[in-house]
């Protein structure tokens, strides 16, 4: 009786376990696995708009690969805020290289950009255009934007 009791709960664990991964976006999954790839390491992190979510209405990741001086990016939105209109993050260095992604199809995350730029100082912009999610049923569609100033030179 024990081992039949045994199996039946292994069977049942693995089939939560399997429903939770399937309950789980596959943007999600991506988006939480790694950003920008292996080797790359968080650099720092931009708040765009105004305080009304923890983070404002989205956060610029900025990413380096010190083996290959590689920058990269990415925009997320907070959960608070309904993105209507799209969204775009771009990279540039001082010398006039520049990448971009942003479309207005895109709603959770735009990104990455990679843009190679050793020894030289990189910007990092986004902007997002939607709403606040919240208990008042009115809202104001905004455009957020803004990014980082000349960083990690050299």
């Amino acid at each position: 009786m024990n081992r039949l009791v045994r199996n039946l709960l292994t069977v049942a664990t693995g089939v939560v376990a399997i429903a939770g991964l399937a309950a789980v976006p596959a943007q999600a999954q991506t988006i939480n696995g790694g950003s920008c790839g292996a080797g790359y390491r968080q650099q720092d992190a931009y708040a765009l708009g105004d305080d009304s979510g923890i983070s404002g209405a989205g956060v610029v990741f900025l990413y380096y690969n010190s083996s290959n001086g590689t920058n990269c990016a990415i925009l997320r939105r907070d959960a608070n805020f309904r993105v209507t209109y799209g969204m775009g993050v771009t990279l540039r260095d001082d010398a006039g290289h520049s990448v971009s992604d942003g479309q207005r199809a895109y709603t959770q995350y735009a990104g990455p950009v990679y843009l190679k730029a050793p020894g030289r100082c990189v910007q990092v912009d986004g902007q997002l255009t939607g709403v606040w999610m919240g208990d008042n049923s009115t809202y104001l569609e905004k455009t957020h934007d803004g990014g980082s100033p000349w960083v990690h030179c050299g």
